[in-house]
């Protein structure tokens, strides 16, 4: 079960807010979802953006948490980026704030972590990765690139069945600044709202 904490977190999200650019991409990623689940075969979301350091982790984490609110079992989620380099605190704190437990499974400069939204066993385990590592999905999957730099830097994406732009706003800018957090919150709250969105009208 999900916990009391990201519930409540879950059922203040207004949907009524998200751009209109973004639901156009969030309408087109929720027909292709339609597809799969009409075939009866796993849906596989791959979020991509450049260093999968920040907002296509966010993205993985929702995408997964909301899957397993509203009860979608076929449908898994990953990321990955075109570079390695290390999922920022910021991410983790702001994820924290919003009520999920988390382990950090070592100290090493990409750090493994053990997010959980719930019961011992809704567990998302997650680091810095490329996009076509061995965890994620080498064929139909469903491409949703998080940021411009990683649309620019992956002109073909082998094994996809459909690509999506869907970019959210980069807090990096934001990092090391007194207003950091209030970005990393802010992010956090539009890629809820955007899953919150998705899975409502799937």
């Amino acid at each position: 079960m999900i916990n009391d904490k990201i519930s409540n977190f879950i059922l203040k999200l207004d949907t009524s807010k998200i751009p209109r650019s973004r639901i156009k991409a969030l309408d087109l990623l929720i027909q292709q979802v339609r597809i799969c689940l009409n075939k009866g075969i796993s849906t596989q979301l791959n979020f991509i953006c450049t260093n999968n350091s920040r907002r296509s982790q966010f993205c993985q984490i929702w995408s997964e948490t909301l899957a397993y609110y509203y009860d979608y079992k076929n449908i898994s989620s990953f990321s990955g980026g075109t570079e390695i380099t290390e999922i920022y605190n910021g991410v983790i704190n702001s994820l924290i704030k919003t009520g999920f437990n988390i382990l950090k499974d070592n100290i090493n400069l990409n750090p493994v972590y053990s997010i959980n939204f719930g019961e011992s066993t809704n567990t998302i385990t997650v680091y810095s990765k490329l996009f076509n590592c061995n965890l994620n999905p080498k064929s139909d999957f469903i491409a949703i690139i998080n940021c411009s730099s990683a649309n620019e830097n992956c002109p073909f994406l082998a094994g996809a069945s459909k690509r999506i732009s869907m970019p959210f706003d980069d807090p990096k800018f934001y990092d090391g600044s007194k207003n950091e957090m209030y970005y990393y919150n802010k992010i956090n709250i539009e890629i809820a709202t955007s899953f919150k969105y998705l899975y409502l009208n799937i």
